[in-house]
């Protein structure tokens, strides 16, 4: 065993690198974290989380806050654009009787803020990396030219990771053929939608969300990037929301009026192509830098906190970094992959761009047996991706 714990930067501070640093914190670790923002603040979108996140958290000790901070579902709604229910999961039912958890829709800043309370780990902020320029002995170097030389160098930097540059050179993240907005809505839900997520699958357009509080609903839609077309802003205007979802079941209309269009982040939609490797070295990649999935499976956090559960364990079981590493992507590797696949496919269903084509797979939808879809969930949701031992892991462990 040695005396002197080795030294692991973080470079990327958003949910996965804080959990990531909250896991190896409750094992005895002492990671300093490097984050671009000039500093944290309230704002960004929702988050849903799903069960097998809450696992994570709970084995971490935050998922009672966590469920106090958010809104904790009893269902989940698929709707053709005409109102028809494609298919229901009763959250309460399928979920919380298997696992103790359903799923929380919470406010991706209220998330932070539970991780950075409970972090006892040197978060720096305005710290943008601009490269890694070795992997053996991690060097890494900021935009504001400080230059850092960790033991070991956990990349959790986003789907245009400058980390993963150095583990998988030339990945470039895929596109898909349309544009994302979200925003937080202040609206009254009807009593119904209170405690309900609902995905609206139209033709080419694809709408949902879930409420983060009494008052407060997170909105995501989806739209061609042709709706774009010749603007110089990507921010959608309150007619052309209205043209594209008025017709919608509720609870969206109501919300698309509530929307304060200055406040609507707008991305194009993109994932990670599959990585033949998730290190080099003494340099590893986790959660968006790793496997950045599409948004339509609803579990891009959720596989990235189990990163960090996973990667925190392993490092501390192995202590040397290229057994670790390797064993963090036996593990978690072919799960992730999966998911992201899944991802891919439900993105290319759901945002359809043929009448007859969205007709068609509405029908599809609509015949399924709801055990296929609870099939499904439950993939995503086994308890056999996270390791074994607990949050109670000791500083001894580590070697």
């Amino acid at each position: 065993m040695t005396t002197e714990i080795p030294d692991v930067a973080i470079v990327g501070g958003g949910i996965c690198g804080l959990t990531t640093t909250l896991a190896l914190e409750r094992r005895g670790w002492t990671p300093t974290v490097y984050e671009t923002a000039s500093e944290y603040r309230p704002i960004g979108a929702g988050i849903l989380l799903q069960t097998n996140a809450l696992l994570v958290l709970d084995r971490l000790g935050i998922a009672d806050r966590v469920r106090e901070a958010g809104v904790p579902l009893e269902e989940s709604l698929i709707r053709s654009a005409n109102g028809r229910v494609l298919t229901r999961f009763d959250l309460n039912r399928v979920e919380r009787a298997d696992y103790g958890y359903g799923f929380v829709a919470i406010h991706r800043a209220e998330l932070q803020r539970i991780l950075l309370d409970e972090l006892d780990a040197e978060v720096r902020t305005g710290m943008t990396c601009e490269a890694v320029t070795d992997t053996e002995a991690p060097v890494v170097r900021f935009t504001d030219g400080t230059q850092i030389e960790p033991d070991i160098l956990i990349g959790t930097d986003g789907i245009n990771s400058v980390v993963r540059d150095a583990v998988a050179p030339n990945v470039e993240p895929r596109a898909l053929d349309s544009i994302v907005h979200r925003a937080i809505a202040t609206v009254d839900l009807p009593e119904q939608h209170r405690t309900r997520g609902i995905e609206v699958w139209g033709e080419g357009t694809y709408a949902g969300g879930a409420p983060i509080d009494a008052d407060r609903f997170y909105w995501f839609a989806t739209a061609p990037e042709s709706t774009a077309e010749g603007r110089t802003d990507s921010r959608p205007t309150k007619a052309m929301l209205r043209e594209l979802f008025s017709e919608y079941p509720a609870p969206i209309p109501s919300v698309v009026e509530s929307l304060d269009t200055d406040a609507v982040f707008s991305t194009g939609l993109a994932d990670v192509p599959p990585l033949e490797q998730w290190h080099r070295g003494s340099v590893v990649v986790a959660g968006d830098a790793a496997h950045g999935m599409l948004p339509f499976a609803g579990q891009g956090a959720a596989q990235a906190i189990e990163d960090a559960l996973t990667l925190a364990h392993e490092i501390t079981a192995y202590g040397e970094t290229t057994a670790a590493f390797e064993v963090f992507q036996d593990e978690r590797k072919r799960r992730a992959d999966r998911i992201r696949a899944e991802s891919h496919r439900l993105g290319g269903l759901s945002t359809i761009q043929s009448r007859v084509g969205a007709r068609i797979r509405n029908l599809a939808v609509g015949a399924l047996p709801d055990a296929i879809f609870r099939r499904a969930r439950r993939r995503r949701t086994s308890r056999t991706s996270l390791p074994e031992t607990t949050a109670s892991d000791r500083q001894s462990d580590i070697r």
